[in-house]
């Protein structure tokens, strides 16, 4: 990046300051030792990686990382120790005890303290913002900023790829392309590896911890650790794929709006220019889900929608096709589709006694020591006191105590009495469906359904042909 634009965005980010990002000397002057949250993903990793370098330059080492992801794992991840600086990276949702927090995302973040130092920029990845912009000199290569943010913004069709470039798994050096070529296929590579093995146990912090600021250094931490590890190497990733994508396209099939509240696990349906899917099919062994096979197997296709059983449906454009999106689909989703289902959705409140056991539920399951969980913050971040019935936040008082005391509990730990209690506050589903969900231009999440109780999952469907019935209406731009 040249000195120029950099001056221009550092001018833009009111919140930076000489050492690119503000408090940073006094963060240096008070920690020598860091913990990293990020998100599961590339970009999310090459960000804790690109911060972690950046922090090494204030004399401050991370010791320690963590996968959070959106929903429950968000409240499941192990909480820090004392005495730490806590950063967060690439993800939209804040936390009372990060100190440190920057994302890139197109929505609004709430939930930053006065205390914390706090960095937002809208870029195609958050790893280009902390390496161009925070950091006083580049600490990733450009070439490798511009693979990351093609993988996170799902820029293929302005570089013609396809998604069998995308979800290739092995990599050997091509004589026959060019270098650039061949660091690019290398790149994307590591993207699909990384997202392969990113379940196995404690894969993903090992891998931010271990590896260097460039893509060749992931790469090879990558492999390096799939060998150690006894994890499946990419060639059979590659067989797993083909299995998967020849299993996908046999339950492909064009129809009409009306068939998708018959649609089964796996099954997608192309209809008019939007491919509709629910569920992702056979997933176990000698399957290698991809998000991109729908794409492969129905090429045509302008528009994605697909629905998951967990309460999420996502709404975006084809990524291998050209032409720009003619209508911002987070508008499009939350601003006007799901405006039909508000008055019914806000007469179905849901007591924070069920919030917080549903986001608990993975802690509760695995036996989880040290997490987060659900606390009395993150109410208080994710609502307007407007939203919260049972419970004024702008009065002080007994009951008010009350309830935070037994919201900072987990909730495996409550009593039926303090459930009881936490049961006399509650949210509308749909404050809760909209406080989670969010959408760019080209892709936007309708998140918390399942919030909706038994039944949801036909509701579901039919928002899902709702959509589709909305992106009927237009056509990518030339």
């Amino acid at each position: 990046m040249d000195i120029l634009n950099k001056l221009e965005l550092i001018e833009n980010e009111n919140i930076l300051n000489e050492s690119g990002i503000r408090n940073m000397k006094k963060w240096a002057k008070k920690f020598k030792k860091a913990v990293c949250y990020y998100h599961q993903d590339t970009d999310g990793v090459t960000s804790a990686v690109c911060m972690k370098a950046y922090l090494e330059q204030y004399g401050i080492k991370t010791i320690d990382a963590h996968m959070i992801q959106y929903g429950g794992t968000e409240f499941s991840v192990k909480a820090p120790p004392r005495g730490v600086m806590v950063y967060a990276v690439d993800f939209a949702h804040a936390k009372p005890l990060f100190h440190l927090w920057t994302d890139h995302h197109d929505s609004e973040h709430i939930g930053a303290t006065k205390d914390m130092s706090v960095s937002f920029i809208k870029s195609p990845a958050n790893v280009s913002h902390i390496s161009m912009t925070i950091s006083r000199r580049d600490i990733f290569p450009n070439k490798d900023i511009q693979i990351i943010a093609t993988v996170d913004s799902a820029d293929f069709a302005s570089q013609k790829l396809t998604p069998d470039d995308i979800m290739r798994a092995a990599f050997k050096v091509d004589k026959t392309i060019s270098i650039e070529k061949n660091h690019r296929a290398m790149g994307l590579v590591a993207n699909k590896l990384l997202l392969s093995y990113k379940n196995k146990p404690g894969f993903l912090d090992k891998l931010v911890l271990t590896a260097k600021p460039s893509l060749i250094s992931i790469f090879n931490t990558i492999v390096s650790m799939a060998k150690k590890e006894g994890y499946i190497p990419p060639e059979e990733i590659d067989r797993n794929q083909a299995a998967y994508n020849a299993q996908q396209k046999a339950k492909a099939r064009t129809g009409k709006l009306s068939d998708i509240k018959n649609i089964k696990s796996g099954e997608s349906i192309l209809v008019g220019s939007v491919v509709c899917q629910y569920g992702g099919g056979a997933m176990g062994k000698g399957k290698q889900y991809d998000r991109y096979t729908v794409f492969k197997n129905h090429p045509t296709a302008e528009f994605l929608c697909i629905g998951w059983a967990l309460g999420l449906v996502q709404a975006s454009k084809n990524p291998f096709k050209g032409g720009d999106t003619p209508v911002h689909l987070g508008k499009l989703v939350l601003g006007k589709v799901m405006l039909k289902y508000k008055s019914s959705f806000e007469s179905k409140s849901v007591d924070l006694s069920t919030l917080k056991r549903v986001y608990e539920m993975d802690i509760t399951k695995k036996g989880l020591e040290g997490a987060v969980g659900y606390t009395f913050d993150d109410l208080i971040n994710s609502f307007k006191n407007s939203q919260i019935r049972g419970l004024d936040l702008e009065k002080t008082g007994k009951w008010k105590d009350i309830v935070k005391d037994i919201t900072n509990k987990q909730f495996r730990d409550l009593s039926y009495k303090q459930k009881q209690i936490l049961s006399k506050v509650s949210i509308s589903a749909w404050d809760i469906i909209m406080s989670q969900s969010g959408g760019h231009p080209a892709i936007t999440n309708l998140t918390n359904l399942n919030f909706l109780g038994k039944g949801y999952v036909s509701i579901l469907k039919e928002i899902m042909t709702d959509i589709v019935s909305e992106l009927q209406k237009y056509k990518l731009k030339d």
